[in-house]
């Protein structure tokens, strides 16, 4: 997977569109005169594959263009993706137009609306490119973050402009930026593929183990922890136990093991209480119980005796009142002896009692009989609720006199046997180191064995090993100083080609130091240090070349084009360029040039179709093979923006400030 270029389009203000056809699986060749645009065309690319910030000269472009688009080769179809310039002040515009399908036509200018933003055009572009889950984690001790792979990052290796492919200090695209080497370096394992797409989900695996291990380790641990401080603990169990005359072993046992199965055959057979204090224990208790009992008996006939007097002291109550009423009827005895039932006159003033409001005689005479049968029956009584007082008061009496022989009694057992208080202190103490003991072993863990937890430590530690090296920056590095081996080759092969200095040498890419490297007898030789723009072009031609068949070859995922903007430069400078020929250049750097652009040539034919390379410059080879590669001609009036549009773009700025001059003041 990964895409390559088939159209650069711009789109005018006015609706126009300017489109450059590419061959994708071909050298394709711009050349053409100073000043027609050719430099400008890896920034279009940049930018219109998400750059963050339009680095687009301004100028005629900026202010002819509205748009700018490519249409790519992708895997199954083609993809095309424009994206608006930005006006005023703003470095980068977020309107994005996306289409991808198995034949996308380049749409109109009228079509062109934001369908998606740079953030997702960014990851739309990683998975054209082949790019999965990947992760750089920076190495211990390191301030800065983790860094995901994404297809900006892959750029760094499609693009060579005027000014990086001649420099002797920097080898890759915007190296000169903050941090961008730093991240170059973090990416190169992926893209490689020192790193493979399964490396994030086995760095997963790794990190979970890792987990899992400390995890283990941290149980085992406790374990050892309560065995070192248990020992201690145990022992000082056993020690208070042997005191208080509990003995199940001869000395201290010597392991953490032997003390805790000593602890337990204490709890499950505790020492019989001493037979002394069961006996003297036994009267003691017995006074206590016969105490409780006698309290309980004083405390009922009290109550029986508060009972008895209430009903004592009512009944006399009773018989005052009914004796007094039965003296005020007394008069009524005058009528016994009547000899009518219902006397109508009344004995002392003869008066008729006929409709009288009194009572009837014989209804007084009833009721003092009544009252004098009632009074006759309590002073029956009497004598015998006397007797009943009199009973409980002796009862309560003689409860008392036995709760004080009782209470002495239980004063003179604890007075007189010192021994009975001593046995009960001891028998205290025995159950409190006994209850101590059962509150420790209830304590600890109940894994006392520990063997199958360090098999599985051991069994989780062994496959962390494996995995680690596996994963391991040692193995990473190996896997890379095989890779940049290979690369060497070819490097050092195509030096030889090119005829560059120290190409006589061994050639590597020093991916440490992000240069180019030349092992001579007199030692490491970087492109630093290497004289003459010749040798720096074409160490950079020969390195770019190596990385791009590696890549394609093992389908790593980087774009599949390189674009190099005039290689020529330091052969072929702008103020010797008439028509491109070269007829003015010296013979031997006429063949230096042919020699650079036969190899692009030659690479792109033995990798056709997956790789295509882009080249501008003022040369224009009679061969050919070059000629064939030549995609545009940019000499006498075609240029990358058509002179129309910046005649139109002109004519309406110097329309705008001559109104604004025009414009009567205040």
């Amino acid at each position: 997977m990964s895409f390559q270029i088939k159209n650069i389009v711009l789109y005018g203000f006015k609706g126009q569109r300017r489109v450059l056809e590419f061959q994708p699986g071909r050298l394709n060749i711009i050349t053409g005169a100073s000043k027609t645009g050719k430099t400008a065309l890896i920034e279009i690319i940049d930018y219109a594959l998400g750059s963050s910030e339009c680095r687009i000269p301004a100028g005629i472009i900026r202010k002819a263009v509205a748009w700018v688009g490519l249409r790519l080769k992708v895997v199954g179809g083609q993809a095309f993706v424009a994206r608006r310039l930005p006006t005023g002040t703003a470095s980068a515009s977020s309107d994005v137009y996306y289409d991808v399908g198995a034949d996308v036509q380049i749409p109109e200018f009228n079509s062109l609306k934001q369908t998606t933003n740079p953030k997702a055009l960014e990851a739309l572009l990683s998975q054209h490119t082949g790019i999965r889950e990947n992760v750089h984690q920076p190495d211990a001790g390191q301030t800065r973050d983790a860094l995901k792979a994404t297809v900006r990052h892959a750029l760094f290796f499609t693009f060579q402009q005027q000014a990086e492919i001649i420099s002797n200090r920097h080898l890759f695209h915007k190296q000169t930026e903050p941090f961008i080497p730093q991240a170059i370096k973090d990416v190169l394992p992926y893209f490689l593929g020192a790193v493979s797409d399964e490396h994030v989900a086995q760095m997963a695996k790794l990190r979970d183990l890792r987990h899992q291990l400390r995890g283990l380790e941290r149980k085992l641990a406790e374990h050892e922890s309560v065995r070192g401080r248990g020992m201690t603990r145990a022992q000082s169990l056993l020690s208070e136990a042997h005191d208080i005359g509990i003995r199940v072993t001869e000395g201290f046992p010597d392991t953490w093991e032997d003390c805790v199965e000593a602890l337990e055959q204490v709890q499950r057979h505790p020492p019989e209480p001493e037979e002394e204090l069961a006996a003297e224990g036994g009267a003691f208790s017995r006074l206590q119980t016969e105490r409780t009992a006698l309290t309980e008996e004083l405390q009922r006939t009290k109550d029986q005796l508060e009972a008895a007097e209430t009903l004592v002291t009512d009944r006399q109550g009773y018989s005052r009142e009914a004796s007094e009423h039965v003296h005020r009827l007394a008069s009524v005895k005058l009528f016994e002896g009547s000899a009518t039932d219902q006397l109508l006159t009344c004995p002392l003033c003869e008066a008729r009692l006929e409709n009288s409001k009194l009572p009837e005689l014989r209804a007084m005479t009833e009721s003092i009989t009544t009252m004098e049968t009632q009074m006759r029956a309590i002073e029956e009584r009497t004598p015998q609720m006397d007797q009943v007082v009199t009973a409980l008061r002796r009862r309560m009496s003689e409860a008392k006199q036995r709760l004080r022989d009782n209470r002495e009694a239980i004063e003179a057992v604890q007075a007189s046997n010192a021994r009975l208080q001593e046995l009960h202190d001891q028998s205290a103490r025995r159950a409190h180191v006994l209850g101590r003991i059962g509150l420790y072993l209830e304590s600890l863990p109940h894994l006392y064995d520990t063997s199958d937890l360090r098999i599985e430590i051991a069994a989780l530690n062994e496959q962390i090993s494996i995995l680690a090296e596996e994963l391991s920056d040692e193995m990473v590095q190996e896997r890379i100083g095989s890779i940049a081996s290979i690369l060497s080759r070819d490097m050092s092969t195509w030096a030889q080609n090119l005829q560059l200095e120290h190409s006589a040498d061994p050639l590597r890419l020093d991916l440490k130091h992000l240069t180019v490297v030349a092992d001579t007898t007199d030692g490491p030789v970087p492109m630093d240090q290497m004289g003459s723009g010749e040798n720096w072009v074409g160490y950079h031609l020969v390195a770019h070349l190596a990385l791009h068949k590696w890549f394609t070859k093992k389908n790593q995922p980087v774009p599949r084009f390189l674009f190099l903007d005039q290689p020529s430069q330091v052969y072929f400078p702008a103020d010797k360029d008439v028509d491109g020929t070269m007829e003015g250049i010296e013979e031997d750097d006429r063949e230096a040039v042919a020699r650079m652009y036969r190899l692009a040539f030659d690479l792109v034919l033995e990798l056709t179709p997956d790789f295509q390379i882009i080249m501008t410059d003022h040369a224009d080879l009679n061969q050919p093979w070059f000629q064939n590669s030549i995609v545009e001609r940019w000499r006498r009036g075609p240029k990358l923006v058509p002179e129309d549009w910046v005649d139109q773009a002109l004519g309406e700025s110097s329309e705008t400030n001559a109104s604004t001059q025009e414009e009567p003041e205040g």
